[in-house]
């Protein structure tokens, strides 16, 4: 077994989860389980959760050089040892200052399967979704295609 397939499988045998990175109701980025309820310390309370404050309060959004512009793109990547999906994007519905991001970190699901983990988040946090100015659109959620070489 490989070493992603052994990851999809640890994220699986700890069930779906879905969180919220960002404000709620108030400014002030937090990490939210669905409901509202505060998590202070991912890395002790989620087994294998692979992304520190830092990462989450715009810190993927800069390492890929996103431009703060508040328009309803979400951008995403994955991974860990227990895999999970991380969906970011720039928000100023409730933080109106620059570099007020929000994203949803999702547990649970396979690979290639992102559109399907953002859609289960939409669905887990429909107060963050609603609230936004612009519609979110998740960016190229299908995986590159391997080249006849095998690489891609």
């Amino acid at each position: 077994m490989n070493d992603l397939q052994s990851a999809i499988d640890a994220g699986k045998a700890q069930g779906k989860l879905s969180l919220y990175f960002g404000c709620w109701e108030r400014a002030g980025h937090f990490l939210h389980r669905p409901g509202g309820r505060k998590i202070w310390h991912a890395q002790r309370e989620l087994a294998g959760f692979p992304w520190s404050d830092s990462h989450m309060d715009s810190g993927l959004l800069r390492n890929g050089r996103r431009p703060d512009v508040y328009d309803g793109r979400v951008f995403w990547t994955c991974g860990g040892l227990v895999f999970w999906y991380a969906f970011y994007w720039w928000d100023n519905s409730v933080d109106r200052r620059g570099a007020s991001n929000s994203g949803f970190y999702v547990r649970g699901f396979g690979w290639p399967e992102a559109q399907a983990a953002f859609n289960y988040a939409c669905a887990e946090f429909p107060k963050v979704v609603s609230r936004q100015h612009h519609s979110l659109v998740l960016q190229k959620p299908e995986p590159p295609k391997p080249t006849s070489g095998g690489a891609l």
